[in-house]
């Protein structure tokens, strides 16, 4: 998506993967305290693990982390071309030459499976979401493309919904 002709921009936080990060750099925590416990032979059970599976687990809890930290955003993007939105290193972008319709969503998250980046197949086919907790949503209908609605959470469903009517025209 090219940012320099963007005509709306908005960006919505994700707060719930804050408290899942929380947990993971706990855990992370915590193995690597036994990981040092273990070295130093205060555990205080038997070495039935090697202390390198301590070090390896609070390094993988360390990675989760840092990912999830890329995902506390929700971007939004509407250019002169397209709309786009993201979730880190998670994008979607959608010409408006393949957008039939724009409405606002009435439906609950969970319809879609819940919140975050969702994939899911309906009757009329599959779907892609990108919700955010206490976020209304905005529909496309799209033309052509291997999914047949893109539905993306914004503050301001009415202003996005004029903005991307005032392009399709």
């Amino acid at each position: 998506m090219k940012y320099y002709d963007e005509i709306y921009r908005e960006v919505i936080p994700f707060n719930i993967v804050k408290y899942i990060i929380f947990v993971e750099g706990g855990l992370g925590l915590v193995f690597l305290i036994v990981y040092a416990m273990q070295i130093t032979g205060n555990l205080g059970i038997d070495d039935e693990l090697p202390s390198v599976f301590f070090l390896i687990m609070a390094a993988i809890m360390f990675v989760v982390a840092a990912f999830l930290f890329s995902l506390t955003k929700l971007r939004l993007g509407i250019t002169t071309d397209a709309v786009g939105a993201s979730f880190g290193f998670i994008k979607f972008e959608v010409p408006f030459s393949n957008v039939e319709d724009v409405y606002a969503d009435e439906k609950s998250s969970f319809k879609y499976g819940g919140w975050g980046v969702r994939v899911t197949k309906t009757k009329e086919g599959w779907l892609l979401a990108y919700t955010s907790v206490g976020y209304k949503r905005v529909v496309l209908e799209l033309k052509e493309h291997k999914y047949k609605r893109f539905i993306f959470s914004t503050a301001h469903p009415e202003e996005v919904i004029n903005v991307i009517k005032q392009q399709l025209r």
